[in-house]
């Protein structure tokens, strides 16, 4: 019998000798194929219908999803580069699959031994990031593999010791707090230009706001999937809301403004910013009034 809850853990794809070891037989690997519930990508290698694109493209190419590509498979940022990250053992021998197309990149790198057959693990993923990818990149995959649980800025430490230093380097950039990648975008960009920035800071009577800019702006950043629904977004006229009776300073930008707008976003904030540090400096002064930017 084959064990559909091996695949669906092995991101549904196996090689025959997992399934073999679940308990199925040759005779039910072929029936499987035969009536479609299963599909033979390569000799001793099978998968279901509904696995990932990417997967079964690694796996027709005999290589793994690498760098950005493999950190997107386990849900983190993966910029906006589309080409497909394939890594393969620098031992491998190179055959017609292993030659690169058009939209591919491959990675030589040697690869940690992993129970799944179409992507690296982790940690080797994060080492493909750290080498391969642009340095906001690299960072905002780091930081949401932090805040997803994947590692520690400890461990993330440690899995990159033995890369080179520029690689090193990175790491240290990391923090924990951004919930995507855009945001971490937005913090190290801030910060580059000497922004105080606090992430996922809680504000009473509206919950977390994704940052606080210099201690006066609250900036809330919006994903490119975002407002799904109409009550995402009246809970977010609500948030507003809050905070502009408590007359705090807020700006929401979305995700698309980030990546293509950015010079006019930046003006944006730093001119509240500086508006709002005028007022508070007026509100000290006795006798003077000022308004609060809404």
């Amino acid at each position: 019998m084959i064990d559909e809850r091996t695949l669906e853990r092995l991101g549904g794809i196996a090689t025959v000798h997992q399934l073999r070891a679940a308990g199925a037989s040759a005779e039910e690997l072929t029936t499987a194929v035969r009536g479609g519930t299963l599909r033979r990508m390569r000799r001793g290698v099978y998968a279901l219908p509904a696995a990932q694109p990417d997967a079964l493209a690694a796996v027709v190419a005999r290589g793994r999803l690498s760098c950005v590509s493999a950190a997107r498979s386990y849900g983190l940022w993966a910029g906006y580069d589309p080409r497909l990250h394939l890594q393969f053992s620098p031992h491998a021998r190179a055959g017609p699959e292993q030659q690169e197309r058009r939209g591919q990149v491959r990675h030589w790198l040697p690869t940690e031994r992993g129970d799944q057959l179409w992507r690296v693990t982790v940690a080797d993923c994060l080492r493909s990031v750290a080498r391969c990818a642009d340095e906001e990149t690299a960072v905002a995959v780091f930081d949401t593999a932090i805040t997803a649980g994947l590692v520690n800025p400890v461990t993330l430490r440690r899995i990159l010791e033995s890369q080179p230093s520029r690689a090193r380097a990175r790491a240290v950039l990391a923090r924990p707090g951004s919930e995507s990648g855009v945001e971490s975008i937005v913090r190290q960009r801030l910060q580059a230009l000497g922004h105080l920035v606090e992430q996922q800071v809680h504000v009473p009577g509206v919950g977390r706001v994704d940052m606080r800019v210099d201690g006066v702006l609250y900036l809330e950043i919006d994903g490119f999937a975002f407002h799904a629904g109409r009550d995402a977004f009246e809970r977010d006229r609500a948030r507003d809301a809050h905070l502009a009776t408590a007359g705090s300073a807020r700006l929401r930008v979305s995700a698309a403004q980030v990546r293509d707008a950015w010079p006019s976003v930046l003006r944006s904030i730093e001119a509240v910013v500086a508006h709002s540090a005028n007022s508070q400096d007026q509100r000290d002064q006795p006798g003077v009034l000022a308004c609060s930017i809404y």
